[in-house]
């Protein structure tokens, strides 16, 4: 029986996905590209240098959230928002949190936003 899609929690993106981030740049803080199974380390990388290439992350090479870590993300983090994009017909989350040492950006959110909306829908 497949899958049937449902809104998904806060916690879902933590829990369930592959969370990439930018550790060389702090206004991406709390800023994640989330993926699962279906899209490569080589599709991401696609998104993410496109993203570098738009001046939206640093040169630095993408770092994953550890699993041992994700129980303190789902206690520590505060979820402020989620949009779904695609690269060849799968999906992927931009998701965005906030906690208290790295505190997201409210702009850089919305350029991420704008970014992936117009290149990656």
């Amino acid at each position: 029986m497949g899958k049937t899609k449902m809104a998904l929690a806060d916690t879902d993106y933590i829990n369930d996905f592959d969370m990439h981030f930018d550790g060389g740049d702090m206004t991406n803080a709390s800023l994640y590209l989330c993926t699962d199974e279906n899209i490569s380390d080589a599709e991401i990388e696609t998104v993410i240098q496109s993203m570098r290439d738009a001046g939206l992350w640093s040169q630095d090479a993408a770092k994953k959230v550890a699993e041992d870590h994700k129980p303190m993300y789902t206690e520590q983090m505060r979820f402020i928002g989620a949009l779904a994009a695609s690269l060849n017909g799968k999906t992927f989350y931009a998701t965005a949190f906030d906690h208290e040492k790295f505190k997201y950006t409210p702009s850089r959110w919305q350029q991420w936003r704008d970014f992936l909306t117009s290149n990656f829908s």
